[in-house]
């Protein structure tokens, strides 16, 4: 069976260049300028047909000598907005932006005035998520998410909300879902989060008030072949709102809401090339496991009789990918359980930083990185009252991929 997938259809791609030119004037007189650096900061992006807009803010930290033969440093942020022309692009799809300083010109027109140009360069691309189903072939090995299932279900949240000032007519309320949290078991997506109404109404004294109100909630979706660590993708929608003014200070409201959940599980196939779709998909350059120990002694606060448990977590993991090489560095985070001599359970948390590297062939700065950490035995030992001997082992599993556009033979193409 041809594999049904979820990936990203690239829609087009351009390239723009800014000239942003600006004078400063600085804080001291200066006799030189000795350099400019520029950087881009909070980019944001807005699509809309056939174009993409952008936004963002160009950092400069200027250095110059000022008449006292100091360097001295003066920054300054400028904002900026231009466009890209992307033929088929259309609100709501997704953009990657890579953007590059290629020229900072600079000159001292007055002691204390700057005159800039800094040219940025902009590459713009534009995909679409769709499902495809793929041909599987002698074409490179990829990296895609594997559709398990998808389901579609309603329910209604029926309450009364009591008003904090009598009201003769409710004018509207409005309902978002916030604080969604998913949780997957088996064949069953379980959700949680937080329906918030934002409440309208006209008091007895003709005066318009507002009045907010939360409500949490649960709820699950069957989708057959759902199993614990796949991903999934939960849309929430506000299907209907209902209200009734019972009396001057009950509200009875009827909620709907469309919970659209789609199950998918991260596989490695080799993809078909040939005429078909072109996607954005991470060719997989290599995959490798390795283990280390992180053993040590911690000093208990008080006298001990008793290791009850401990307990440990991987926190702040980081990557960086060099020749061959992935390094890793973390925190190994354990919380101690202990009986004191005072026979009573005591808690004690210790946070280890460690570093180890995975090697895997062909991989180079640049390429992405997905790492799976896990924590395979936790032993311990009371060398005395007070001192506590650890050793935890931990596996690490690497995957490297590589970002690229190709072109693959495709069934029949869908949109979610």
């Amino acid at each position: 069976m041809d594999p049904l997938i979820r990936a990203e259809v690239v829609i087009g791609e351009n390239t723009r260049q800014l000239l942003v030119e600006q004078n400063v004037t600085l804080s001291i007189p200066a006799i030189k300028v000795r350099n400019i650096n520029a950087s881009v900061r909070d980019i944001t992006t807005d699509v809309i047909a056939d174009k993409v807009v952008i936004q963002g803010v160009l950092h400069k930290q200027i250095f110059f000598v000022g008449e006292d033969n100091i360097v001295h440093h003066q920054a300054e942020d400028i904002p900026f907005s231009t466009f890209v022309d992307v033929p088929g692009a259309e609100p709501g799809m997704n953009v990657q932006i890579d953007s590059v300083i290629e020229t900072v010109i600079f000159s001292l027109l007055t002691p204390t005035i700057v005159h800039q140009k800094v040219v940025i360069e902009f590459f713009i691309k534009v995909t679409e998520t769709r499902q495809l189903n793929v041909l599987t072939g002698e074409g490179p090995l990829v990296r895609v998410d594997q559709v398990v299932g998808e389901n579609t279900k309603q329910q209604l949240f029926e309450n009364f909300v009591m008003l904090t000032t009598p009201a003769i007519k409710v004018d509207d309320i409005t309902v978002t879902i916030k604080n969604v949290t998913t949780h997957i078991i088996q064949d069953k997506v379980i959700i949680q989060g937080v329906i918030h109404k934002q409440i309208f109404f006209v008091g007895t004294n003709n005066i318009e008030f507002h009045q907010a109100e939360d409500i949490e909630f649960s709820t699950f979706v069957d989708v057959p072949g759902a199993t614990p660590g796949m991903d999934v993708e939960v849309v929430p929608t506000v299907e209907f709102v209902h209200f009734e003014l019972r009396d001057q200070n009950t509200i009875l409201q009827k909620v709907v809401i469309e919970f659209f959940a789609k199950v998918t599980e991260s596989v490695q196939i080799n993809l078909l090339l040939g005429p078909g779709a072109l996607l954005k998909l991470e060719t997989v350059i290599g995959e490798n496991t390795n283990q280390i120990l992180v053993e040590n002694l911690f000093t208990l606060p008080i006298p001990t009789v008793k290791i009850r448990e401990i307990i440990a977590q991987i926190r702040d993991l980081t990557t960086e990918v060099i020749n061959d090489k992935v390094i890793i560095q973390g925190i190994l985070h354990k919380q101690i359980f202990f009986i004191g001599n005072d026979n009573l359970e005591h808690h004690q948390a210790e946070d280890i930083p460690f570093s180890t590297f995975v090697d895997i062939i062909g991989t180079t700065p640049g390429n992405n990185v997905r790492v799976d950490a896990r924590i395979e035995t936790i032993l311990f030992e009371l060398v005395d009252s007070n001192t506590l001997r650890q050793k935890v082992v931990i596996e690490f599993f690497v995957k490297v991929t590589e970002t690229q556009q190709l072109s693959v033979q495709i069934v029949s193409p869908y949109y979610f």
